[in-house]
């Protein structure tokens, strides 16, 4: 790898966005990885109804929104501050022949009116927000009334056997497989979070209303406005 794009990668991981070829790899390599897409989309799935308006925050390559779209009638639009990855997203959907709309903007001023979506989710992407609490406090501005928001992540404390069972999954080429265990290492883990400090995060927010299941290698934080 040059030390143009390991400098990218370094950038990406956070307050930039991934544009270009760390964009591009990130798209193709969690594309092997459709099935954790789907269980996500699921969640989403059994807390909303048809016709709801949903929102998915850091949609990335869009196989979330995709694969919800496939799931039930729904309003799903995608916000990303990656220009690349909106115009991956939106090749993606095209080519599924799904309708989402993906857009390019900022989760900490989200271009979106007061009480517009019935659910927010935002997967594997929290961690790198620079402005964490105004984006949650945007998705409370965006979220009707009694609206709920889902942000999943890795947890800091994750061990290295599940991150490495987690990797296993994804089914990935030796060399892939190598790189993304040295990113889990170097840069994911250290940009994470501790259950205790989303706790104290969400304590600085508008929502009142939160819960936090466990598991050992993410965190699932459910909001309600």
């Amino acid at each position: 790898m040059s030390k143009q794009n390991e400098s990218n990668i370094k950038k990406s991981y956070k307050g930039m966005a991934m544009e270009g070829f760390i964009a591009r790899w990130y798209a193709k390599n969690t594309k092997s990885n459709l099935d954790q897409y789907k269980d996500f989309a699921k969640k989403v799935a059994e807390n909303v109804t048809e016709g709801s308006d949903i929102l998915e925050v850091a949609p990335g390559p869009g196989y979330l929104s995709i694969e919800l779209m496939k799931m039930g009638n729904y309003h799903v639009t995608g916000l990303d501050i990656s220009k690349t990855f909106v115009e991956i997203a939106s090749k993606n959907a095209k080519e599924e022949g799904i309708k989402v709309n993906f857009i390019e903007g900022d989760a900490s001023n989200m271009p979106f009116d007061n009480k517009t979506f019935d659910f927010i989710v935002c997967t594997a992407a929290f961690k790198n927000f620079t402005k964490p609490i105004m984006a949650i406090n945007e998705m409370y501005r965006v979220l009707k009334p009694n609206g709920k928001a889902l942000i999943i992540d890795l947890r800091r404390d994750a061990s290295k056997d599940a991150i490495n069972d987690n990797i296993k999954d994804m089914d990935m080429n030796w060399i892939n497989s190598l790189f993304t265990k040295l990113t889990f290492r170097t840069f994911l883990l250290r940009n994470a979070y501790t259950i205790s400090e989303i706790k104290n995060l969400v304590s600085k927010t508008n929502f009142q209303e939160y819960k936090i299941p466990n598991n050992p290698m993410e965190f699932e934080l459910w909001l309600e406005k």
